[in-house]
């Protein structure tokens, strides 16, 4: 019966110490969700940079040439 109640202690000692883990707070979990935040805006800017760089360079290839005369 003695060993039962040591078990039963260290089980108890073991449930208490693993709901005692430090859960992260309001503050660092705002300042994960904005890193993460800024990590995508700054990707999605790199991809619209480049998908308006080759929107450009395909317009430029096959836009008509200009007439100088015209007025253009």
């Amino acid at each position: 019966m003695r060993q039962a109640g040591r078990a039963a202690t260290a089980a108890g000692l073991l449930i208490l110490a693993s709901a005692c883990q430090e859960e992260p707070d309001f503050d660092e979990r705002y300042q994960a969700a904005q890193e993460k935040i800024r990590d995508k805006a700054t990707e999605l800017d790199k991809q619209l940079a480049k998908a308006q760089r080759d929107k450009s360079a395909k317009d430029a290839r096959t836009a008509p040439p200009r007439n100088p005369g015209s007025g253009d």
